[in-house]
């Protein structure tokens, strides 16, 4: 799981105040058999990770599960986006958070990479003494990317990631690690895009939002889990099939 992860754990105990909420309750399924065998077990739902201000409001949101190297690469920026935000001044934050998202918004819809979080330089002093920090978004530019990509390259020809996948005890490991990295992928660009878009149009309405105010969106649109569905989107494969629909109806 990720959050046992002990690193993650470490990450969000050391930069974050975390809490947890469950959204629904968690839902099962039995199936009996009819010989005296059932077999009960829980559903799969998702999870959202956000960030807030103290006050609550929502800066950005991780939707879905992660392997664990992006998800703390994404703890990182996050904890570097709430610096950036606060060091905007009162009055200016609401307007940096959306330019944050607008930013962040336009590079992933033409397929570009998000903008990192960069420390840089305010300036230096005549004596040459370093005034000090502020964080900036540096868009990464395709060439940097590709340049990137080359560079990174091992003498195998596989890329880093390729070449530090974990060695797996089964098939079925194999193809898990396979579907998370999948997720991660849709999480970090579509998911994420749509997260950035909403946030953005929202302060823009001067509506900043809280965790309540959004979850349901959330949910519904980009993780594609209705929580006022009683069926968790499963009501076509339970029911539009089944050959005694009527009788049961009667």
């Amino acid at each position: 799981m990720l959050f046992s992860n002990d690193q993650i754990a470490q990450i969000i105990s050391n930069n974050f105040e975390p809490a947890w909420q469950s959204v629904r309750p968690v839902p099962t399924v039995t199936i009996d058999f009819g010989n005296g065998h059932k077999i009960v077990r829980t559903l799969h739902g998702n999870v959202a990770t956000y960030v807030c201000t103290a006050e609550g409001q929502v800066l950005d949101i991780l939707p879905g599960v992660y392997e664990p190297k992006t998800y703390q690469q994404q703890l990182d920026q996050f904890v570097k986006l709430h610096r950036m935000i606060t060091e905007s001044g009162q009055r200016a934050q609401s307007f940096a958070l959306q330019q944050y998202h607008e930013q962040q918004s336009r590079l992933l819809e033409a397929g570009r990479p998000r903008a990192t979080i960069v420390e840089a330089s305010r300036g230096a002093s005549i004596t040459g003494a370093e005034l000090g920090v502020r964080l900036v978004l540096r868009p990464e530019s395709r060439l940097a990317a590709r340049n990137a990509a080359v560079a990174n390259k091992s003498t195998d020809g596989k890329s880093p990631d390729e070449s530090a996948k974990p060695r797996f005890d089964s098939a079925a490991d194999l193809a898990n690690w396979k579907l998370l990295a999948e997720d991660t992928r849709i999480n970090e660009s579509v998911r994420r895009g749509q997260i950035h878009q909403y946030l953005a149009k929202q302060l823009a309405d001067h509506k900043p939002c809280q965790p309540d105010d959004i979850k349901k969106w959330l949910y519904r649109e980009v993780l594609h889990a209705d929580l006022d569905d009683p069926y968790l989107g499963l009501g076509k494969v339970l029911f539009d099939d089944y050959p005694f629909a009527r009788e049961d109806a009667q």
